[in-house]
Formats: structure tokens, C-alpha cells, sequence
């Protein structure tokens, strides 16, 4: 039977800072999955989850969309 384990990734401006690095960004997803991959979790996909939150005052509100990363390790039980 498999185990599946979900680990929320790196946010954009976790990754990125305030400018954008391509090779920081990969690097900071390889660190995540090897270190799972040390405790024994092979990386099996990653998805993209999208979220809408109202932001500003009464008479000035628009929806942000924030969008978010989640990893998926599997392993035999």
C-alpha cells in the first residue's frame, strides 16, 4: 500500500525575494525534495493551489489571488 505525504512549498516571495532568481527558486525545491528523499519519501508531483481573498477597506476592496505550492512524496507502507 502507498503513503502519500503532502508538504506545502516555498511561497513566491520565499523563493524570490524582492527580485526574482530563477536558480534560487531551484534550488530551494531540490533542498525540499532531498530532504525528504532522505527520510525515505520519493517526490511524486507538484500542484498549484490557487486562493482569492478580499483585501482593502469597505470603499476600496479587490480580490488578491494568491496561488500556492504543494509537493507530493509517496512511499511502500
Amino acid at each position: 500500500m502507498k503513503q502519500y505525504k503532502l508538504v506545502a512549498g516555498p511561497t513566491s516571495t520565499q523563493i524570490l525575494g524582492k527580485k526574482a532568481d530563477n536558480n534560487a527558486a531551484v534550488a530551494n525545491f531540490q533542498q525540499i525534495i532531498s530532504s525528504y528523499a532522505q527520510q525515505g519519501w520519493s517526490y511524486h508531483s507538484m500542484e498549484a493551489i490557487s486562493t482569492e481573498q478580499e483585501q482593502g477597506c469597505l470603499f476600496n476592496k479587490h480580490v488578491v489571488t494568491m496561488t500556492f505550492y504543494m509537493l507530493i512524496f509517496v512511499h511502500e507502507a
